[in-house]
């Protein structure tokens, strides 16, 4: 085979992240390895608070009005997020991978928040428009070459004026391996690192609104020094 479309080079670099043993998490077959995870007593993701940026966007009116807004919660894993901003008036849909972990926490959603399993990059999404898009932590494990997919799948579904907010690894603290190398050996290995300039130019498409180092000891939120944060308004 040769390649000759953009498809056809994703498809080939996807099978060459499928093969190592630390490749791509972002497929429905990684469904288990985040299902364990979520679900392992004492680890950072299974807390119940919100995100540190989160709810300071929110006390400062940055994320603008949420109530009844429409919200897409990107690798929501346990729902955390969603739930919390649903619990403010806002109408969310959680969407990840892990089905299990999904199917545990669907009962006790608050109302105005459902979960649905699916793979962001593969899959149908919603239906937008979206007042808000929110993604803590899915992004930082997309494959380099699959970035592109999520952009031209993500953004669109954002209304004019809403917001797209993400929390990712922050690479001045917690540095990993550039993109030359991770694309030659297909490893990801824990996750990709950003700086605050790598988000505001991956996301140029929107104009920023804050981009900052995620606070840690905030009360009544979970926060790590390892994190990096941005907001966006389109």
């Amino acid at each position: 085979m040769r390649i000759g479309t953009i498809d056809e080079l994703l498809e080939a670099l996807d099978r060459a992240f499928a093969a190592h043993e630390h490749g791509d998490r972002t497929h429905a077959g990684a469904a288990g390895f985040w299902e364990r995870l979520l679900r392992t007593d004492g680890h950072p993701l299974t807390t119940s608070l919100p995100d540190e940026p989160l709810a300071d966007w929110y006390e400062r009116d940055l994320l603008g009005d949420v109530t009844g807004a429409r919200v897409l919660d990107v690798g929501c894993g346990t729902g955390r997020n969603g739930r919390w901003l649903a619990e403010r008036g806002a109408r969310v849909i959680g969407v990840d991978l892990a089905a299990a972990v999904l199917d545990d926490v669907r009962p006790g959603l608050p109302e105005g928040m459902e979960v649905r399993a699916l793979d962001v990059l593969r899959d149908p999404l919603p239906a937008g428009p979206f007042d808000l898009i929110y993604d803590s932590g899915c992004f930082h494990h997309l494959a380099p070459h699959r970035r592109i997919t999520y952009l031209q799948r993500l953004l669109p579904l954002l209304r004019l004026g809403g917001r797209y907010a993400i929390v990712a690894f922050s690479q001045e603290r917690q540095p990993s391996a550039g993109d030359p190398e991770v694309l030659a050996t297909g490893d990801t290995a824990g996750g990709t690192s950003f700086t605050l300039d790598d988000l505001e130019r991956i996301f140029a498409a929107l104009r920023p609104v804050e981009l900052r180092a995620v606070r840690s000891g905030v009360e009544g939120t979970f926060g790590a020094d390892f994190l990096n944060a941005g907001l966006f308004r389109r």
